[in-house]
């Protein structure tokens, strides 16, 4: 993209460029790429979800912004996809996997969330964890100095249908990894 047909008009966590086309101006919200991570327990037949308020998520419906989310994180560090999981499972949920545990999605390439806006793409992984099903409910987890507020969601197997049917689940990320996570043998058990 030629430089000159770029101009910033924010520059914080996200930076937003205003871009001649062809087709006319048009926004780009540029964003660090991510990973989200679905934990889950063949043995027990659960997942495990995080619950966080997010501040894009309030509404007259939701007012807190609480969203039911996969582990995930941004790479605003240096670390390869796999480690990143390893690092936000750890910090999000307590829970203790290597990167050999973690299983990449799509041949390990990134999907793009909203490419008509955002440059952000996001790798999708999956990992079996030992946590025993409904431990430390109560623990609020998250990154010291990040102001996040994550607790932990387990989930049923058998339910995982009627969470995705009833309107709870409403990141795409969510909803991409449970229906991956479905049509693995762990889950057809």
């Amino acid at each position: 993209m030629n430089n000159s047909n770029v101009t910033r008009i924010y520059d914080g966590f996200v930076k937003v460029d205003l871009v001649q086309t062809p087709q006319g101006s048009r926004e780009v919200v540029r964003a660090t790429d991510s990973v989200s991570i679905l934990l889950y327990n063949p043995d027990e037949g659960y997942l495990l979800l995080v619950q966080q308020p997010r501040a894009p998520m309030i509404s007259a419906d939701n007012p807190h912004g609480i969203l039911i989310e996969t582990v995930a994180g941004r790479f605003d560090i240096d670390l390869g996809v796999k480690a990143l999981a390893v690092k936000e499972a750890a910090e999000e949920v307590g829970a203790i996997i290597n990167e050999d545990d973690v299983t990449l999605l799509n041949s390990g390439h990134p999907l793009a969330l909203s490419p008509g806006v955002l440059t952000e793409k996001a790798y999708l992984a999956m990992a079996r964890i030992d946590i025993p099903f409904g431990e430390a409910t109560d623990h609020v987890f998250g990154a010291e100095g990040e102001g996040e507020e994550i607790k932990r969601i387990f989930l049923r197997f058998d339910a995982v249908f009627d969470f995705i049917n009833s309107g709870r689940c409403q990141d795409l990320r969510v909803y991409t990894l449970l229906l991956a996570l479905s049509l693995t043998e762990s889950f057809q058990k």
